[in-house]
């Protein structure tokens, strides 16, 4: 590595499995910083005692959480991890390359997502977040409940190298994550005063199944990759389902309130 100074966070909540291979892997870096928000696995005890400062924070949603850890940082250049997410020495070598070079101010880095314990296939689709950046260039959308990938006010560039990502080991863990994450983006669609769509009802499940199955290339993972795909399509089906639900309740109450009238 170079001799840049750079600051990695994680927020955590039960990561046990994974936290001791994700800090591993970055343990060359001049800080690393854990904000937990009440694990019961282990997870605080193995950070600590790889050298992470961790630090206890209630929970605050996941901008504001990850905002929060971010102001922990002391080093201008910051690197924002899961503890579920791993990241190869050769990736973490060109991210400090590229701050190094000094001619951008954040870096996208495409992530391999592991399902059924194994990566999809090399040409299907990876998606790309912006998870490290100069500090000063870079703010978290706080008003958001869900996807609070940062806001970059500078110069972007991508990284070459992928990070392992090993948040949906099977399809009950996948399901459930984007259960929670529906009902988050159908909260924050009807927080903003968004409207539920018929026409997004009846079409949005083909159309992201198409989408993901086909331009995405989950097809090239065989049988993995079809229920990736309906699962991501599913996703996409109940965030307009439960914001046609809230306007629902909202309109003509639940069927509970009813009673106690």
């Amino acid at each position: 590595m170079t001799d840049i100074k750079l600051s990695v966070y994680f927020i955590t909540c039960n990561e046990a499995k994974t936290i001791k291979q994700a800090i591993t892997a970055v343990r060359s870096v001049d800080e690393i910083i854990v904000v937990d928000s009440g694990s019961t696995d282990g997870t605080v005890e193995i950070a600590k005692a790889l050298g992470a400062r961790v630090i206890h924070q209630d929970w605050l949603g996941f901008a504001k959480q990850k905002s929060f850890a971010l102001s922990q940082c002391r080093n201008q250049w910051c690197f924002n991890l899961d503890g579920d997410e791993i990241i190869s020495e050769q990736a973490l070598a060109e991210i400090t390359t590229l701050i190094a070079k000094q001619n951008a101010d954040a870096i996208r880095v495409p992530f391999e997502d592991v399902f059924m314990g194994q990566a999809m296939h090399p040409k299907s689709h990876k998606r790309s977040i912006v998870r490290v950046f100069n500090k000063d260039h870079i703010q978290y959308p706080t008003d958001k409940l869900v996807h609070e990938n940062v806001i970059v006010t500078g110069k972007e560039i991508r990284s070459s190298q992928t990070i392992t990502h090993y948040g949906y080991p099977d399809t009950e863990q996948l399901m459930a994550k984007q259960n929670k994450y529906s009902s988050l983006c159908a909260q924050q669609k009807f927080n903003q005063g968004k409207k539920a769509s018929i026409a997004k009802l009846v079409f949005v499940f083909p159309l992201m199944f198409f989408k993901a199955y086909f331009l995405r290339k989950l097809f090239l993972s065989g049988t993995r990759g079809l229920v990736q795909a309906h699962i991501e399509a599913m996703y996409a089906f109940l965030k307009e389902a439960k914001l046609y639900e809230r306007h629902f309740i909202s309109r003509n109450g639940s069927h509970t309130d009813k009673k106690k009238h």
